[in-house]
């Protein structure tokens, strides 16, 4: 039954690449015999605030014939890529049979729980495709915060003065595009949530001195100095050293981000400490504290902020969840793969993310290089592109309901996380 079960998840799969037309054809189906229609989504939940949109996905087969292992021709399906047949071939419809404009779908009822789809292609007819509504957060649940942040940019005067300094113009893209997905103003998954959480860049230092660059504190020294004193126990000299206090800011004012050239590391790291009496996040190791407690906490900068390589940062690459799945990592968030570095099972603890493994589209790349590696298939079967900010190779535009609760535990009840209820950095003054 096993053998059987994986012969029809290659099949489902279109590993039949003999089945698959050219990449460049588009095909008539007043030609082609479809064998089989299926419909899948992005997603089994649509969260019915009327912002969130789920979209349909129309599997279309045409039967092939391939070679089994002991040589004797078998019947399967290929399946057709959907970029390769007209739009128009396909009819959206509710389970009740209303008529759909296309294939995204968003509402604001959630009262019947759960709604069904199906398609049609010429006479043929899939099955329901069935998606759990789910209701939006109250608007009073979670007070809007907003962190002040500065991007402390480290590097060697000899990369400055040949014009390889970081600019300001690419860390306020990276900056905004976190923004952005924060306030689930990216794209509008159909289970992403706003999670109350914004960032702005700080205007003032420390003394109360408007910054030169908005957001931005610079610190430049000879390449030798930095090999010596800074590189070899970095987190031990921002936090300790003479020569880098101008680089540790007041955790309570600010949430500091340091992007330091020849880091080799990029650090992001869930909460050590919590208030005590605050629920526990599940796989994140945590000590409760009491609130005065932790004015005599021995945090490290772990604990205050998070820490990029230069070269990382910059090309968003050496990182498996990019910049904002660090940023997720910090404020609790677990990765969603279904497997950890060891192969073990292991859980990101949210009902609203699913397992997943990597789909590649064999008729893209014959070479097998993942050129679709956004592209996921769960274990039964659904196929999606990848959207969350903790997918392994992800468009990184989402966060869903369960995770805004984890990270909301964190930014209310972590006091090393509390830059959000100053205004310091906005204002150069005590509130």
């Amino acid at each position: 039954m096993k053998a059987r079960n994986l012969l029809y998840l290659f099949l489902l799969l279109g590993f039949f690449t003999a089945c698959t037309p050219e990449e460049s054809e588009v095909l008539d189906f007043g030609q082609i015999k479809i064998a089989k229609v299926e419909l899948g989504a992005d997603a089994r939940q649509l969260i019915a605030d009327g912002v969130a949109t789920l979209t349909l996905n129309p599997m279309l087969y045409q039967e092939c014939t391939f070679q089994d292992k002991d040589g004797r021709d078998s019947i399967g399906y290929g399946r057709i890529p959907a970029d390769r047949f007209p739009s128009d071939v396909v009819r959206y419809f509710l389970e009740d049979g209303t008529v759909l404009d296309g294939a995204e779908y968003k509402t604001t009822d959630a009262s019947q729980g759960n709604v069904g789809f199906y398609i049609t292609v010429n006479d043929m007819k899939s099955d329901v495709f069935t998606v759990k509504l789910r209701e939006p957060f109250a608007e009073d649940k979670y007070e809007t915060i907003t962190y002040p942040v500065v991007f402390h940019v480290v590097q060697a005067t000899e990369s400055v003065e040949a014009g390889q300094a970081i600019g300001a113009d690419l860390i306020y893209e990276i900056f905004n595009n976190m923004c952005n997905v924060f306030a689930h103003e990216s794209i509008f998954t159909p289970n992403g949530a706003d999670t109350r959480i914004r960032f702005q860049l700080a205007e003032y230092d420390p003394d109360g001195m408007q910054m030169k660059e908005k957001g931005v504190n610079r610190h430049t020294e000879l390449k030798r100095y930095m090999q010596s004193d800074l590189l070899p126990n970095l987190e031990n000299a921002i936090k300790t050293s003479k020569y880098y206090t101008d680089i540790l800011w007041d955790y309570k004012k600010y949430l500091n981000i340091w992007i330091i050239e020849g880091a080799q590391r990029n650090v992001a790291a869930p909460p050590a400490y919590i208030l005590a009496g605050t629920e526990l996040l599940e796989g994140v190791s945590m000590q409760e504290k009491s609130e005065a407690e932790f004015e005599n906490v021995n945090w490290n900068i772990y604990d205050i902020g998070l820490l990029f390589d230069a070269s990382d940062f910059t090309s968003n690459e050496g990182m498996p969840y990019g910049y904002i799945g660090q940023m997720g990592t910090f404020f609790g968030l677990r990765p969603t793969e279904n497997m950890d570095v060891t192969g073990e099972v292991a859980s990101d603890y949210c009902d609203d993310t699913v397992p997943y493994r990597t789909y590649t589209e064999s008729w893209y790349d014959e070479n097998g290089n993942d050129a679709n590696n956004r592209l996921k298939i769960t274990d039964d079967g659904l196929l999606f592109y990848s959207t969350n900010i903790m997918d392994n190779q992800s468009f990184r535009s989402s966060i869903t309901m369960d995770q805004v609760k984890r990270m909301r535990i964190i930014t209310d009840n972590c006091p090393l996380r509390w830059a959000w209820k100053s205004k310091w950095a906005f204002t150069g003054k005590e509130d």
